[in-house]
C-alpha cells in the first residue's frame, strides 16, 4: 500500500488558508482518499464544505469507492488527453534515466498540473 499526503489550500481574497489535508491511498491497482479538515479552518469564520461529499466538521472523510478523488478536489486534474501526455512524458524521463516509468496515480496527475495552466481552484504550494 502507497500512501500520499497532500496539503490542501484555499485562497480567500490574497490571503492563503490551511484547510485540511488529503490522503491519496494505491493498494493492489486500486485507488482511494480520505480527508480531515484542519482544526484553524473550522474554527475560521469563513469556513465552508468543500464539497458535500466532505462535510463540514471534524473527523475523516472518505471518498466513495468508485472515485479515487474526491469530486471537488479531482476536478482540477487533467482529463484523458493530458493524462496520456503526461505518461508519456514520464516514460520519456525514465528513458532518459535509464529506469522504468513510474505508474501515474490519479493524485500525481492533479499535483503535476503546472499551476499557470490549471484550470480549477487548486494550485501547489512549494
Amino acid at each position: 500500500m502507497s500512501d500520499r499526503e497532500v496539503f490542501v489550500y484555499v485562497d480567500l481574497g490574497g490571503v492563503s488558508h490551511k484547510v485540511g489535508r488529503l490522503w491519496a491511498h494505491s493498494q493492489r491497482g486500486g485507488e482511494t482518499a480520505t480527508f480531515k479538515y484542519d482544526e484553524e479552518w473550522l474554527e475560521n469564520e469563513a469556513r465552508f464544505s468543500l464539497e458535500p461529499a466532505i462535510g463540514l466538521g471534524p473527523g475523516v472523510f472518505h471518498a466513495s469507492p468508485d472515485q479515487p478523488l474526491f469530486g471537488a478536489i479531482g476536478d482540477s486534474a487533467p482529463d484523458r488527453w493530458g493524462q496520456a501526455l503526461m505518461r508519456r512524458a514520464e516514460r520519456l524521463r525514465a528513458d532518459r534515466e535509464g529506469k522504468a516509468p513510474r505508474a501515474l496515480l490519479k493524485i500525481d496527475y492533479l499535483l503535476q498540473v503546472s499551476d499557470e495552466a490549471r484550470m480549477g481552484a487548486l494550485f501547489r504550494r512549494a
